[in-house]
C-alpha cells in the first residue's frame, strides 16, 4: 500500500505542488481498524489497506487528493463549528470540497443532497446539516453516534429475528453515520499544525489542479493570524483546571446541595524561560517581555522568570511594573538546566520558554509535573510537525506585528 502512496505523490511533485508539500506535512500511517479508506488529523494521513486493496489507483489517488485539500483548507484543525456533531462536520467538509473540486470517482456529499446553495462556507454546511440532521437541537459530539453503535452491536441483535431489510437497512444506516463520524474522529482545533499549514500554503508557487475557486479559498484561509493572546489564555485555563477542589461549602449549579459543588484555587504560580542566547535579536526580547506584560491581564499577579543560554541565570520576579529588563548571556542554547529547576520545584504550576528552538532536545525529569507550553518569535521558527517540542508541550507564536 505504501508503494501505491508512493507512486501518487510522486507525480504529485512534478505537476501537483500544493498537493504535494501538503501531504509532506503530515505523517503515513496504516490503520486497519478505521471505517474510512483514508482520513486525516492529529498530524497525520491514516490509510486503511483493506479497505483500500479493494478500489483501482485511480479511486485511491482522488480520495487522498481529497484528504490533502481538507489539510489546505484546515477543516480538521482550524475550523470546528460550534454546537456540530463530527457527522455534520465531515458531510459539512465534503459539501464544500465537492462543490469546488470536480470529482470522477467519488461519490460525497453535494449542498444539494440537502438543499443548501452552492459556494458556501464549511461552517454554514456543517451547522445547516446538523440542524437538517437535529432539528430539535438534541444531539452534540458526544451523543447520537455512540448511543447507535452501542445499540446495535453484536450482542444486541443476538438471537432476534431479523430479515433482509432490516439488515440492509442497518448496513445504510452504518454507511450514512459510522463513516462519516469516522473520517473527522482526530478532527480538533489544533493551532500549531494551522500555523504549519498556512507556512506551507504561503510557499505554494503552482496550484496545478486546484487553481481556480479552491485556490482563492484556500489563499483566503490563511488570512486570520493565530492570536496568541487567546493560546496563552487557555494555556492558563488548563492550569487553573487542575486547581479544582470539590466542596459542600459551594452548591452544584445543577443539583444543589445533592452534589458537591466546585471552588478555585486562583494563586496560580508560573516560571518563564528566557533564551538569551546570541541567535535571539533585542527586538524579539522587547516584544516577549511586552507579552509577559500582557499576560497579567489574565490574573497573574507575579511571574518568575530566569534567563537561560547553556547556562540558568538568576530567578527573578516580575510583576506589573516591570519595565526594564537587562539582557545577559548571548552563549549557545541549553534547555537542560531550566527543565532540571521546573522539576525540582513542583510549586510551580506552569512553565512558559520563549526561545527559537535552536538546540538539542531535553531529556525531562521523570518527577516533572509542571505544564510547558513554548513561545516562538515567528512563524518561520515553527519546527516540523514530529517534532519532540510538540510533545512536551503547547506552541505559540509571537509576531512582531501583533
Amino acid at each position: 500500500m505504501l508503494e501505491r502512496i508512493s507512486k501518487i505523490t510522486q507525480r504529485w511533485f512534478l505537476c501537483e505542488e500544493a498537493l504535494f508539500i501538503a501531504f509532506c506535512t503530515h505523517r503515513l500511517a496504516e490503520n486497519n481498524s478505521m471505517l474510512s479508506h483514508i482520513r486525516v488529523g492529529n498530524g497525520m494521513i491514516e490509510i486503511n489497506p483493506n479497505l483500500c486493496d479493494d478500489i483501482s489507483d485511480a479511486e485511491l489517488e482522488e480520495t487522498l487528493r481529497v484528504e490533502v485539500i481538507r489539510i489546505l483548507l484546515k477543516h480538521p484543525y482550524e475550523r470546528q463549528p460550534e454546537g456540530c456533531s463530527i457527522v455534520s462536520r465531515a458531510r459539512g467538509s465534503n459539501c464544500v470540497v465537492s462543490d469546488n473540486y470536480t470529482l470522477k470517482h467519488l461519490r460525497l456529499d453535494t449542498p444539494k443532497d440537502y438543499d443548501l446553495p452552492p459556494r458556501q462556507t464549511y461552517e454554514f454546511y456543517a451547522r445547516n446539516i446538523e440542524h437538517k440532521m437535529n432539528p430539535q437541537g438534541m444531539s452534540s459530539d458526544s451523543d447520537s453516534d455512540d448511543d447507535f453503535v452501542e445499540s446495535n452491536d453484536e450482542d444486541s441483535l443476538e438471537g432476534n429475528d431479523i430479515n433482509e431489510p432490516t439488515k440492509d437497512f442497518i448496513s445504510m444506516i452504518s454507511n450514512e453515520i459510522l463513516v462519516p463520524a469516522d473520517l473527522a474522529l482526530n478532527w480538533q482545533q489544533d493551532d500549531f499544525m494551522t500555523a504549519i499549514i498556512n507556512e506551507t500554503i504561503a510557499n505554494v508557487h503552482s496550484w496545478g489542479s486546484l487553481a481556480g475557486n479552491l485556490e482563492q479559498m484556500i489563499i483566503a484561509s490563511t488570512k486570520a493570524k493565530i492570536d496568541y493572546r487567546k493560546i496563552l489564555a487557555g494555556f492558563r485555563a488548563s492550569i487553573i483546571s487542575q486547581k479544582r477542589k470539590l466542596t459542600r461549602m459551594r452548591p452544584n449549579r445543577r443539583s444543589g446541595f445533592e452534589a458537591l459543588g466546585s471552588q478555585y484555587d486562583f494563586s496560580t504560580s508560573l516560571i518563564i524561560g528566557v533564551d538569551c542566547s546570541g541567535s535571539i535579536s533585542d527586538a524579539n526580547l522587547c516584544d516577549f517581555y511586552t507579552t509577559i506584560n500582557r499576560f497579567f491581564s489574565y490574573g497573574i499577579k507575579t511571574i518568575d522568570a530566569v534567563q537561560f543560554d547553556v547556562a540558568l541565570g538568576e530567578v527573578t520576579t516580575l510583576d506589573k511594573a516591570s519595565r526594564k529588563i537587562k539582557v545577559v548571556g548571548r552563549g549557545g542554547t541549553s534547555f537542560q538546566p531550566f527543565f532540571d529547576y521546573v522539576a525540582e520545584h513542583p510549586e510551580y504550576d506552569g512553565a512558559l520558554i520563549y526561545t527559537d528552538g535552536y538546540a538539542d532536545q531535553p531529556v525531562l525529569p521523570e518527577h516533572l509535573k509542571t505544564k510547558i507550553c513554548w513561545i516562538l518569535p515567528s512563524e518561520r521558527f515553527l519546527p516540523k510537525p514530529d517534532s519532540w517540542m510538540r510533545e512536551i508541550g503547547r506552541i505559540c507564536v509571537i509576531e512582531n506585528n501583533s
